[in-house]
C-alpha cells in the first residue's frame, strides 16, 4: 500500500468512527421522550454537521491516527464548540444586521425614497 491509500485508508476508518458513534447517539436520542429530542436538536444538528466534515476530511496519517484515540470523537468535538460558540452568534448577528439593511434600502427603493 502507498502512502497515498494508505492515508485514504485512515481517513476512511476516521469518518467510519465518527459515523459509528454518530448512529449511537442517534440511537440514544431516539429512545427519548418528544421534549428531550427537542431539548437535544442543537446537539443534533451540530453532531451531524460534525459527522460530514470529517466525511470530507484529508487528514494526515498522523493527525488520523490522533483523531482515532479520542473514546468519543463527536462528543468531544461537540463539547469544544460549545466552548467557542461565540463565533456563531457574531456570524448570526451580523447576518441579521446585513438582512436589515438589505430589506431598508429595499423598502426605501420600492416606496421611491432612495435617490
Amino acid at each position: 500500500m502507498n502512502y497515498q491509500e494508505y492515508r485514504q485508508s485512515l481517513n476512511r476508518k476516521l469518518a467510519e468512527k465518527v459515523q459509528c458513534e454518530l448512529a449511537d447517539f442517534r440511537e440514544d436520542v431516539l429512545s427519548k421522550s418528544p421534549q428531550e429530542v427537542y431539548d437535544a436538536a442543537y446537539q443534533i444538528i451540530l453532531k451531524n454537521d460534525i459527522a460530514e466534515c470529517f466525511s470530507e476530511a484529508d487528514y494526515s496519517p498522523q493527525a488520523a491516527k490522533a483523531l482515532m484515540k479520542s473514546p468519543n470523537l463527536l462528543q468531544d468535538i461537540y463539547e469544544e464548540w460549545l466552548e467557542k460558540d461565540d463565533s456563531h452568534m457574531e456570524d448570526l448577528r451580523q447576518t441579521i444586521a446585513d438582512f436589515k439593511s438589505y430589506m431598508v434600502k429595499t423598502e426605501k427603493i420600492l416606496s421611491g425614497k432612495e435617490r
